[in-house]
């Protein structure tokens, strides 16, 4: 057996010969960003990597190092990667807008009286020119068409979470997410005018609606929750059908709108229950008073690659809002990512730490940069 002091005096030497040979490595990869740089070539090529890894994996006499050594090669790739980004020239975009369109046209999915419209009388202002479309994918749909300027469509609930749909959607159309509104959620149970809660038989309302009141309907079994496309189409049906039997779970707005008599208000499980709300937009919109990003991105299927790129953000001081993951429809197991952090594009560290979070990523796009609401 070996003496511990002799062990550790091998291991300084070879680390002195390895700290040689990293910087060999880095000032030739310096010699690479430069080539890349002046050839319009990505920094990060997955299966130029895939190939010095296992280069590299078949050059060990040992093979029960294996593992460790993957994870040696990987990481020093990394850290080469990190050191190319800084090399990047921090490029000032100028194609974006600063300013929103006088006298908009905005569109939201639902009827008079959804939710979805008090978030464009929120962002936009009471009064402003708007139109609902029945589906979510309509409202892309015509702002494609140049129907209308932008459309205001709900992210995040904050009982029941994601919209998933409008994750998908804005990656599918190639939208901007330029603002964001949060209104709070008023639930009320709403039915014809001299019902009874004895008389209801079938509740209706949007899923999101019904699962935000599901202590209610656990309370008052005998009502079967019916879910339905919108809360405010909801409470349409229910006036258009003229039977005690049926009610609605809809905002005050639409019981109003609609005729319908509230029976209970605020039925939501959680009183404070808010919905987040995002426009969306064909042009990019910022300005300096902006102070969060939108990113979407996709990593390669390996060990390490999220942890990698949390790296960065943690690293470059900024902090992470949220992290969001949608499955790839054509690639089984493999994700898209979502993340919002604070921010603005024209910072110094936010402009280094998207060239390293593109320089780690096989695809990686801005999607708003933005108010936080």
């Amino acid at each position: 057996m070996k003496d511990l002091q002799q062990c550790r005096k091998e291991i300084d030497e070879i680390d002195q010969q390895i700290m040689k040979l990293f910087e060999r490595r880095m000032n030739v990869s310096k010699n690479v960003v430069e080539y890349k740089i002046a050839n319009h070539l990505e920094i990060f090529q997955p299966e130029r990597e895939k190939e010095v890894v296992q280069k590299n994996i078949n050059r060990l006499e040992n093979d029960e190092l294996e593992r460790y050594a993957r994870c040696f090669i990987q990481d020093m790739m990394t850290v080469s990667k990190s050191y190319q980004s800084d090399l990047l020239p921090l490029t000032h975009d100028d194609q974006y807008k600063t300013e929103f369109k006088k006298d908009p046209i905005v569109g939201y999915q639902g009827v008079e009286g959804a939710f979805s419209q008090s978030a464009v009388e929120n962002f936009f202002g009471k009064g402003t020119k708007n139109i609902g479309y029945p589906e979510f994918e309509d409202v892309y749909l015509a702002l494609e068409n140049g129907e209308i300027d932008y459309g205001v469509l709900p992210i995040e609930n904050s009982l029941t979470g994601s919209i998933n749909d409008n994750y998908d959607l804005i990656r599918k159309y190639g939208f901007y997410i330029v603002g964001e509104t949060a209104v709070p959620v008023s639930q009320c149970l709403m039915a014809l005018p001299g019902t009874k809660l004895e008389d209801i038989k079938k509740v209706y309302s949007h899923p999101q609606g019904l699962a935000q009141s599901s202590e209610f309907f656990y309370q008052h079994r005998a009502m079967e929750p019916m879910p339905y496309k919108d809360t405010a189409m909801a409470a349409r049906y229910v006036e258009r059908t003229k039977d005690k039997s049926k009610a609605a779970v809809a905002s005050p707005l639409a019981a109003k709108l609609y005729h319908l008599e509230i029976l209970q208000k605020n039925i939501q499980n959680d009183k404070s229950n808010m919905t987040r709300f995002m426009i969306i937009s064909k042009e990019l919109i910022s300005n300096i008073e902006n102070d969060k990003v939108s990113v979407i991105f996709t990593l390669p299927h390996q060990v390490g690659t999220l942890y990698n790129m949390l790296q960065i953000i943690q690293q470059s001081q900024i902090n992470l809002v949220r992290i969001e993951s949608r499955p790839m429809k054509t690639e089984n197991w493999q994700y898209y990512f979502y993340i919002d952090f604070e921010g603005n594009m024209n910072e110094e560290r936010v402009k280094r730490a998207l060239n390293k979070m593109k320089a780690n990523s096989t695809s990686l796009r801005i999607l708003g940069n933005y108010k936080r609401a």
